[in-house]
């Protein structure tokens, strides 16, 4: 089993690492206030924060994953998760056509194809 970043073993039984636990507060935060995936990927290279694999950069994925666990609910709150949650699907532009394949629902266009 592996320890969520966050949290310590301490006894056979999780305690919070709150230094670690600051940096997952931060990372709802940042989400909340409107950055995306990348953007805090950004951020946290910014402040010199590793990865929980001990990479000096989070990859967009780990965040995605962090900010879909609810086992960041005693750090961060119900009402916090629960808003990042409603955020995520919000943010979410992929639909699916007749054949159930994904597509995304905004189509991008390089300017210099116009």
């Amino acid at each position: 089993m592996r320890i969520p970043y966050g949290y310590i073993m301490e006894n056979g039984q999780f305690a919070l690492d709150e230094s670690k636990a600051a940096v997952v507060r931060m990372i709802f935060d940042y989400y909340l206030a409107g950055a995306s995936l990348g953007k805090v990927v950004d951020l946290l290279f910014e402040r010199g924060v590793p990865s929980p694999t001990g990479n000096e950069r989070w990859t967009r994925a780990a965040i995605d994953k962090l900010l879909s666990n609810a086992k960041y609910i005693p750090i961060i709150g119900f009402e916090t998760y629960m808003d990042v949650q409603f955020e995520k699907e919000r943010r979410y532009n992929v639909d699916h056509d007749r054949a159930g394949s994904p597509r995304k629902t905004t189509r991008y266009q390089s300017p210099a194809m116009m």
